[in-house]
């Protein structure tokens, strides 16, 4: 379908933005490339922050490694026993 990606980003707008489709259509063409370029823009920023983010924590939390806490936590808890009411 040669025009699919046209599609594509209007459905996108639909679900992202809660834009109806009709609103959409009455725009110029070079508004709704504009548009699109918009939010490709605000969605790679989003997207950077959010591993700058992810990084950080990374660098606090240090070689934390969640697998082997819970293999610690679960081969301590081998020689509990419940008392016996």
């Amino acid at each position: 379908m040669p025009l699919k990606h046209i599609l594509k980003n209007k459905l996108l707008f639909q679900k992202h933005f809660n834009l109806q489709e009709w609103s959409i259509d009455n725009w110029p063409f070079w508004m709704f490339e504009e548009n699109i370029k918009l939010i490709n823009e605000i969605i790679e920023e989003e997207d950077n922050k959010s591993k700058k983010q992810e990084e950080a924590q990374q660098k606090q939390m240090g070689g934390f490694d969640p697998s082997s806490a819970m293999k610690n936590a679960t081969s301590g808890l081998g020689n509990f026993k419940m008392p016996k009411f």
